[in-house]
């Protein structure tokens, strides 16, 4: 068990205003060419906390917040905690069904939305429906008054009010609403201050999409430290590793938050391109399970710093973290740190009861981080949350993480998902075991292992072909560190995982593209048919009568929804994954043709 301090920390909003006070003349907000003062950045925000008390909006209510990434987004944020309300951040291109479960289990009191939104979709006109405002209407407003939300609560009640609601993915396909505390994000904010060093000369992309918690680690902070919030207009998904690069050198950034799975491939292109990055000084990686190999080459390679971040949403963004140093990365496993400020920690065995130091059990977070629950019937469901005390580590509440770990040197070191676990041939098997050691082989930069039927299957991620020679050798590494139930009986190859919007690993595209290959049932890329099936899909996506060999996807009306869609068509037909970003860099039928081939000789 470890413990730390739980002391009060500065509440987000009055950090940020003091910020402004310091010095309204500096940058707070870039997006491309549109940059925002921090003047302009609390002027908006009063004007749009103005307009939300106008429409009703009270100390604890919801307010809705939709639309692209952009300083006026990012400042009705701002606007919506100086109303003492809480934010739900829906972020673009939301799918109806979910957006409609959202609202429906959320309530807002209000809705603010971009211009062209089909505005009905928030429920304008029904009975009980939010008051739904569009960002330009908020620009008409009188600016409420300086601190005027200090006349309304005191900062004793701030800490107890939600800040901000996000929507996990849920382990029964239904999304969870989390409900996340004033003080919370407060000590959270505090926390990241002091292990990201931030300072107001600091410039920080803000990579992530606006309906992951992540982006709150990326713009809070570095607002209250009086840094520069530099948004990215788009997913990661859709930014190649060469675009990434140049927009960190071009634009100045300092400090940058990226998934695992795209920080391992964005490392191994740096080091292929011998590309240099003179203002980086800090990555912080997390959300997934950061290879090995890849932090071994960055640290080797003598990069910038570089942080592991793990947290879960139920725990307000990042509870534990470390700086990545050489001796760190000697192992098979990356440590994920210690807690931050105001975090409590636990190794417990299924009676919850702490194990010793060394022994594997379930990782318990407490402390100030912990959400006030779900939205919803059950706010704070038993297998989650833990109210009572746990044996020498402390009163509740505590969330179980459902991660396996164990503590060794002060550190902890994830070894899986509790529920992950799998049993074969009556022998207990941790994937995320398995995966470590795949990861920690050359040239591999991610893995993940899975059981599909009965076949344990490891899924590699290398630029190398993965032929029978290379399946021969890799079985031979694993069986002379696991027992053999725990050596995948089939070993498959990726150029490049399918990824999420967020730039995490889609777990589920890659597994259905796994079990495809184990059933047989797909057409290799490499086949004789391989340009009439992808001219085919090119048509089908793009409505276009002719497909020739100097086609141009984007001239033929294709645009970033299509090229995700034609992304899932071909891995849904061919098994094969290709990276959404290759049609930007290769947008020429035959050069995307060409991709595909090299992809699938890779992957067989």
């Amino acid at each position: 068990m470890r413990d730390a301090d739980e002391s009060e920390a500065v509440d987000v909003v009055d950090a940020v205003l003091a910020a402004a006070h310091r010095h309204p003349e500096r940058p707070a907000l870039a997006a491309g060419n549109e940059s925002w003062t921090y003047a302009e950045l609390a002027l908006h925000a009063r004007r749009v906390e103005q307009c939300l008390r106008e429409r009703g909006v009270r100390a604890g209510d919801v307010v809705a917040v939709q639309g692209r990434r952009s300083p006026r987004v990012v400042a009705a944020l701002l606007g919506v905690l100086l109303a003492d309300a809480a934010y739900l951040a829906l972020g673009e291109n939301v799918p109806a069904a979910r957006l409609r479960h959202m609202l429906a289990e959320a309530g807002p009191r209000a809705v603010l939305a971009e211009e062209s939104t089909d505005q009905e979709l928030f429920g304008r006109g029904g009975p009980g429906g939010p008051a739904v405002v569009t960002h330009d209407e908020t620009r008409g407003h009188e600016p409420a008054p300086e601190r005027s939300h200090e006349r309304h609560t005191t900062p004793a009640e701030r800490q107890d009010l939600p800040a901000y609601l996000v929507y996990t993915s849920g382990t029964t396909g239904v999304p969870k609403g989390v409900v996340i505390a004033r003080g919370s994000l407060a000590a959270h904010r505090r926390g990241v201050h002091a292990l990201f060093e931030l300072a107001p000369e600091d410039r920080v992309l803000q990579a992530s999409s606006l309906a992951f918690d992540v982006a709150a680690e990326e713009i809070w902070p570095t607002l209250a430290a009086g840094a520069l919030v530099d948004i990215l207009p788009t997913g990661l998904g859709d930014v190649s590793y060469d675009r990434l690069a140049r927009i960190v050198h071009g634009r100045g950034i300092t400090v940058c938050n990226l998934p695992a799975s795209y920080f391992s491939g964005w490392a191994a292109h740096l080091d292929e391109s011998d590309t240099a990055l003179p203002t980086l000084r800090l990555v912080v990686t997390g959300s997934e399970e950061l290879p090995v190999e890849a932090a071994r080459g960055w640290c080797s390679a003598g990069r910038p710093r570089l942080v592991h971040a793990y947290g879960v949403s139920e725990a307000t963004i990042t509870s534990v973290a470390g700086e990545v140093t050489p001796d760190l990365t000697a192992g098979e496993r990356v440590p994920i740190g210690a807690p931050l400020p105001g975090v409590r920690t636990a190794v417990v065995d299924e009676r919850d009861t702490p194990v010793l130091v060394g022994a594997e059990g379930q990782l318990l977070i407490g402390g100030l981080g912990v959400a006030l629950g779900y939205l919803g019937t059950d706010p704070l469901p038993g297998d989650r949350f833990l109210q009572g005390a746990v044996d020498e580590a402390g009163q509740g509440p505590w969330y179980r993480t459902g991660d396996w770990v164990r503590e060794e040197g002060g550190l902890l070191h994830f070894l899986g998902r509790v529920d992950d676990q799998l049993k074969v041939n009556g022998v207990r098997v941790e994937p995320g075991e398995i995966a470590a050691v795949l990861a920690a082989q050359p040239a591999v930069t991610d893995a993940r292992v899975f059981r599909i039927g009965e076949t344990l299957v490891g899924c590699v991620c290398t630029p190398h072909p993965v032929d029978r020679a290379y399946r021969e050798s890799m079985t031979g590494r694993l069986r002379a560190v696991f027992p053999p139930a725990m050596v995948p009986a089939e070993i498959l190859g990726w150029s490049a995982f399918p990824l999420t919007e967020g730039g995490k690993v889609n777990v589920r595209a890659l597994r259905a593209a796994a079990t495809a290959r184990l059933d047989g049932g797909t057409a290799s890329a490499g086949a004789p048919d391989v340009r009439t099936v992808l001219r085919r899909l090119w048509q089908d996506v793009l409505g276009a009568p002719e497909v020739g060999a100097d086609s141009d996807f984007f001239a033929l009306g294709g645009s970033s929804l299509s090229a995700a869609r034609l992304s899932s068509a071909l891995l849904r037909e061919t098994g094969v994954t290709v990276r959404l970003r290759t049609i930007f860099a290769h947008p020429r039928f035959d050069d995307y043709l060409q991709q595909v081939e090299l992809a699938s000789d890779h992957q067989a």
